[in-house]
């Protein structure tokens, strides 16, 4: 066990301090999801929606699980990122053109590839292993975010079939609409500006309320990683973007590439905002396991709500 850590640690560049949220949060969910998948009997794979704010770990959380699970009980675990189902740039941009220029940015609901997703959910459910005994292979895509835009296919991640468990993290996993009243006041200055007549906020709504509805119903449990308030999401967006320039340094991959200025932060969080805190109010109420963080990012406590609405 010790080795592992220190091998996931390493390779994850990941604090000293991580090793007490190994032993007081993800080993507890671990076996929570070892009781999860025990009780599950479909034979489709167990899906887990991860949900939490940007820079509340849930990549690190799901690729610690996945390998995790993978090495102490023999799983074969697929971690599905939001992040990598986004729209093509250029389908971004048409998307801008027919309904909100603010739509060209990546992020809200409304511009990722749902279908995608569902088609990717739906072949997982129903893999089995080749007539020739090997395993079928699945191809689910990857996105750049330094790029801004979907890789090749010949990029893309291979899926081994079958899949026994399926962690599905994004920062908007399992949202669901607001109230329709709540859409008609701007909730920060960008909103006011950028979106005055609350097309761009509609849209992103109705989004939750259709497709993403549909995509979500596929999720069968849901973790949270709880933010103390909104308040505190820029400074560890702060941190993911310094983190993301050593990667591309560390590969050889910086040349070229584009990363956010101080006030590109500032307003990419803006877009954000509005989901984030209604989440923050809505989720609690039906996500099964709760992860709570100190606005230092320090662990807070673990709880669970089984049966939650």
């Amino acid at each position: 066990m010790e080795v592992f850590i220190e091998q996931f640690m390493e390779k994850e560049r990941l604090p000293e301090g991580f090793r007490t949220l190994v032993s007081e949060a993800y080993l507890p969910i671990a076996e929570h999801l070892l009781t999860w998948k025990s009780d599950h009997s479909s034979p489709a794979p167990l899906v887990v929606g991860i949900n939490g704010a940007q820079g509340t770990g849930k990549s690190t959380l799901a690729n610690f699980l996945a390998e995790f699970l993978k090495a102490s009980a023999g799983l074969n675990v697929f971690v599905l990122s939001l992040d990598d189902l986004y729209m093509t740039r250029s389908e971004r941009r048409l998307l801008a053109e027919r309904v909100h220029p603010l739509l060209a940015t990546r992020g809200v609901p409304g511009t990722h590839d749902v279908a995608l997703a569902m088609r990717l959910l739906d072949a997982m459910a129903q893999g089995k292993a080749g007539e020739t005994g090997e395993m079928e292979i699945l191809r689910s895509p990857r996105f750049r975010k330094e790029l801004d835009d979907r890789v090749e296919d010949a990029d893309w991640h291979s899926i081994n079939l079958p899949v026994d468990l399926v962690l599905f993290e994004g920062w908007c996993v399992s949202a669901r609409p607001q109230p329709i009243e709540a859409l008609e006041s701007p909730v920060n200055a960008f909103e006011s500006s950028a979106d005055a007549e609350g097309i761009w906020r509609g849209f992103v709504n109705d989004a939750l309320a259709g497709a993403y509805a549909d995509l979500f119903a596929r999720i069968d449990h849901t973790v949270l990683l709880r933010v103390p308030s909104f308040d505190c999401v820029l400074d560890w967006r702060r941190e993911q973007e310094a983190k993301l320039r050593l990667s591309c340094a560390d590969s050889g991959l910086s040349e070229g590439q584009h990363f956010m200025s101080e006030s590109e932060l500032i307003e990419f969080i803006a877009y954000f905002e509005r989901l984030t805190r209604w989440m923050l109010v809505d989720m609690p109420s039906f996500a099964e396991v709760l992860v709570d963080f100190n606005r230092d990012r320090s662990f807070v406590g673990l709880s669970y709500c089984e049966g939650a609405a």
